[in-house]
């Protein structure tokens, strides 16, 4: 039996610049860090030719009719690496992740792949397993999503992601802090909230990708969101921490030209009333539409800023810290 454990993530800068419509042609980069709220997946192989799942649903199939099996993610994993002996996948997680924006789907991904591979005696890379994760999620289930997420599960921490526009769609993952206490002294100054609305985050993306590919004002917005992910980076080599805010802050004016469907009127007052009681900036977390909204403002005036609003209504915070590693096998045992 075989448990591993793969963090979420949150982007500060850069998001969107790793689909393909975009870094095909110009190079995206971005930064982001993993955060101690995890996706877990668990895998035992079974005395008999049945697949049984257990996650939101539960599904019983034959080794022979993996086809039929509903959840998509799990199927294309099984068909791509080849499974074909008695097996059973439970998932679970730390948070409620649907439609959260924390690249939950490439958590669970790479937190699958991992699993089935350390269950078969196979040591596979951090880069292999973003890879593999990548090429099942965009290319094998026709997601409409980046490369950022599955990097950021397999490698954890904070790094900034290079993506070049090359044919191999190479993506470069370079650590930008490294000591944890200089991680926590990053996420002392941030406020996660969530929002209460959950949306499907394709709806978002493919509208952005459209835009991506016949609008120049989205592409130019979205160079200029890989120019300001390069100058926070440098910021964050020069410990610089305090102008993460205000590269949130332009990050916001540039997203709102990537869809019209990345904000609504809750979120963008939400939004504004954090930046009246103290916020340096913030962002929404991921595609957009919802999930969590994230703001940085120093500890001296975050609880003016969390009083502020939760004025406006049930707006749960969620504390966290920025995780060190990638996915890893929590449990390893004979059953």
């Amino acid at each position: 039996m075989i448990i591993t454990k793969t963090p979420l993530r949150i982007t500060f800068t850069g998001g969107g610049s790793d689909m393909p419509s975009f870094f095909e042609k110009h190079d995206g980069h971005c930064i982001n860090a993993t955060i101690d709220k995890y996706v877990y997946v668990l895998v035992k192989k079974r005395n008999d030719n049945k697949i049984y799942l257990k996650y939101s649903e539960n599904e019983l199939v034959d080794t022979n009719t993996i086809f039929e099996i509903q959840h998509d993610f799990i199927r294309e994993t099984l068909i791509y690496l080849g499974v074909d002996y008695g097996l059973e996948i439970i998932n679970w997680a730390d948070i409620p992740t649907k439609g959260s924006g924390l690249g939950s789907s490439g958590s669970f991904l790479v937190g699958l792949l991992n699993a089935i591979h350390t269950l078969e005696g196979n040591h596979v890379s951090k880069e292999k397993l973003a890879q593999q994760a990548s090429h099942i999620e965009m290319v094998l289930c026709g997601k409409p999503i980046g490369y950022q997420d599955q990097y950021a599960a397999a490698y954890g921490g904070l790094n900034e992601m290079t993506f070049i526009s090359n044919e191999k769609h190479e993506v470069k993952v370079t650590p930008l802090v490294k000591k944890q206490d200089e991680l926590n002294s990053i996420s002392q100054n941030l406020l996660l909230f969530y929002t209460g609305i959950t949306r499907e985050s394709s709806s978002v993306l493919d509208d952005q990708n459209k835009n991506l590919m016949s609008k120049e004002d989205t592409i130019n917005a979205m160079k200029e969101n890989v120019d300001l992910s390069k100058r926070l980076a440098a910021h964050l080599r020069n410990n610089e921490y305090q102008y993460i805010g205000h590269c949130l802050r332009s990050n916001w004016d540039l997203k709102l030209k990537f869809s019209d469907k990345i904000v609504n009127e809750d979120i963008m007052k939400m939004h504004n009333t954090a930046i009246e009681g103290g916020a340096t900036g913030g962002k929404i977390i991921g595609a957009g539409g919802g999930g969590f909204m994230m703001f940085y403002v120093e500890r001296v005036r975050q609880q003016v800023t969390e009083g502020m609003i939760k004025k406006l209504g049930n707006y749960k915070i969620m504390n966290f810290n920025i995780d060190h590693y990638g996915s890893r096998v929590l449990l390893n045992v004979e059953s």
